[in-house]
């Protein structure tokens, strides 16, 4: 029976420590530069809103959809580390040719894709089948999504610094001390009666949340503050959902974490203390569905990590159509609802993965 372990803290191996600082830093680095790329040509102006807008949507499917077949290529080579510095190397060409935005984003999708699963992998193997360590490598991607994007629309913006950087994560990376890579934890079998249940509902759930994600167009958050501090509890939420679901069990805190969160962000369109905490809340979700779609697929992590990032795009997808204006202008009860929903089908996954005898 798979039950909900619980652990009082986590005692890292100085190999473990190395590796999550190393990845989680250069996950940061990864998408600030991505971030930087597209903020600096808005600066420029160098495309029409139209072309630049279709840029991004193209440079978002490239970076969210591709993980999935990127991380099947990867499972079978078993080369994650190698995926992660071919990410830094390619997003350092997309650096190089920022002005080119159309091709420029398309290399830089590409290594994002690339550097997510490569890290993605070797973070879910230092620990399997916990979820505190995925989450703390995920975490700083938001706030590398927002100093990328100020920097780059700043005088101080250099695609040569930033390049210099990329050069020094993928040597740290190169040289860091390896994690030993085991595929046999604890998984569901296939044939299970209540496994496509499981992937269904988890994968619909992280869909959703994709979908919540972009409906959380707050006005005051073109107050910087304000949206640096929405930015900090986003990564934090994602940084302690893992912490405290392996400590205190990952349907408590997930489950507790969705229900509070759904009316403070529906409150938080005019208090935005509310929604400040309410995001932390609704971001704890993130490690435990990432490493349970990676247990109830034993052996390809890589494939695992992706299926969770395509769910994302294709949650998200109808906020880059004609719907946007609909989902997107603020309805409380539209939020509520919809965080609900997620709730519920996390919910049901929970149920029957942690009741599935192997």
């Amino acid at each position: 029976m798979i039950c909900e372990q619980q652990e009082r803290y986590i005692n890292l191996s100085k190999t473990e420590w190395t590796n999550v600082v190393i990845y989680s830093i250069s996950h940061g680095l990864i998408d600030a530069c991505c971030a930087a790329i597209i903020a600096a040509n808005i600066a420029l102006g160098s495309k029409n809103l139209g072309e630049l807008s279709f840029c991004i949507v193209l440079y978002n499917t490239i970076a969210f959809a591709l993980q999935a077949p990127v991380g099947l290529i990867v499972d079978k080579l078993k080369r994650p580390v190698e995926s992660a510095v071919l990410g830094c190397i390619f997003v350092l060409a997309g650096m190089l040719v920022y002005k080119w935005v159309g091709f420029s984003l398309i290399i830089a999708g590409l290594g994002n894709a690339l550097f997510h699963v490569g890290g993605g992998v070797t973070i879910l193997n230092l620990r399997p089948g916990k979820a505190s360590l995925p989450g703390i490598y995920v975490a700083p991607g938001a706030i590398g999504l927002l100093i990328g994007t100020l920097i780059g629309k700043s005088i101080y913006f250099s695609p040569w610094i930033f390049s210099l950087l990329l050069i020094a994560a993928a040597v740290f990376i190169l040289t860091a001390t390896k994690s030993t890579y085991d595929y046999k934890n604890e998984v569901l079998a296939k044939n299970s009666s209540k496994y496509n249940i499981i992937i269904t509902c988890i994968l619909a759930s992280i869909a959703v949340r994709g979908l919540v994600g972009f409906m959380l167009a707050f006005p005051w958050k073109m107050d910087l503050l304000l949206l640096a501090a929405f930015t900090i509890a986003v990564t934090l939420g994602k940084a302690f959902g893992g912490i405290l679901g392996d400590v205190f069990g990952w349907t408590r805190v997930t489950m507790t974490g969705l229900l509070i969160s759904a009316p403070l962000l529906a409150l938080g369109i005019k208090m935005p203390i509310l929604a400040i905490a309410g995001v932390f809340l609704f971001n704890l979700t993130m490690p435990v569905t990432l490493v349970i779609t990676s247990i109830i697929l034993p052996g390809k992590s890589g494939f695992a990590f992706g299926l969770t990032t395509l769910a994302l795009i294709i949650g998200a997808f109808p906020t880059f159509t004609g719907l946007k204006s609909v989902l997107c202008y603020n309805n409380g009860a539209m939020i509520m609802g919809t965080v609900l929903i997620m709730a519920l089908l996390l919910w049901i996954g929970l149920k029957a993965f942690f009741s599935n005898k192997t």
